[in-house]
């Protein structure tokens, strides 16, 4: 399923904590396949990006380190929500168990998916959007021309005050819109207008309109 979002503006990210097993039992013809894996997740600040920790010793092999740490950046990479990567978040590996002969790389690797998913679905997962913070230098007369636009695009405009024929407006709004919004800008000010913008972070994404849906990633 293709999410709603870009990928390139929005991440997801979790609110609080979760603590979940991921385990693989099946039989195969004479042979059996087996994984267990337990993985906590928690909320880290704003802007600190993701960290893994390996908690779990030797209950599971270094052999199949490398597929759990897989199946956990895997997740990393298209969260839960919207298909969307994973900021902000700590993943720690926190316990294990393997089968002499039924364990393999690629059932450590299918545990760690399952239980990094559901610790996660615990801890509340929240999509967030890209913000820039657009500085715009216009003439005084097209002052609320340059307040209407800044607003219908998700910002919310403030004047700086000056004694010169221009005035400066500052904004943050969604980094998703930034390019319409220069667009129409230039637009009403026949080129006039002096834009820059510059990033400023990540915030939560407002609840979804009642025609909004997030689709539901299947792991």
């Amino acid at each position: 399923m293709t999410s709603q979002f870009n990928r390139f503006f929005h991440r997801e990210t979790v609110q609080d904590s979760g603590v979940a097993d991921g385990k693989v039992i099946r039989q195969r013809g004479g042979f059996g396949v087996y994984a267990h894996i337990q993985i906590e997740v928690r909320a880290l600040n704003r802007g600190q990006g993701t960290m893994v920790a390996w908690n779990a010793g030797l209950n599971i092999p270094a052999e199949f380190v490398p597929a759990v740490l897989q199946g956990i950046q895997d997740t990393m990479n298209t969260g839960v929500l919207a298909e969307l990567e994973l900021t902000d978040i700590s993943v720690s590996v926190q316990d294990g168990c393997y089968h002499d002969i039924d364990s393999t790389a690629d059932a450590f690797r299918e545990a760690a998916r399952t239980a990094l998913v559901e610790a996660i679905r615990q801890a509340h997962p929240i999509v967030l959007e890209a913000i820039s913070l657009v500085t715009v230098v216009v003439p005084l007369s097209l002052i609320q021309a340059v307040d209407a636009a800044v607003t219908s695009y998700g910002g919310q405009p403030k004047a700086i005050p000056s004694d010169s024929p221009s005035r400066t407006i500052t904004a943050s709004l969604p980094a998703s819109n930034v390019g319409n919004l220069i667009t129409e800008l230039l637009r009403i000010s026949d080129g006039r207008a002096n834009i820059s913008s510059r990033s400023d972070g990540l915030r939560p994404r407002p609840e979804p309109r009642d025609s909004e849906v997030f689709p539901v990633v299947q792991k």
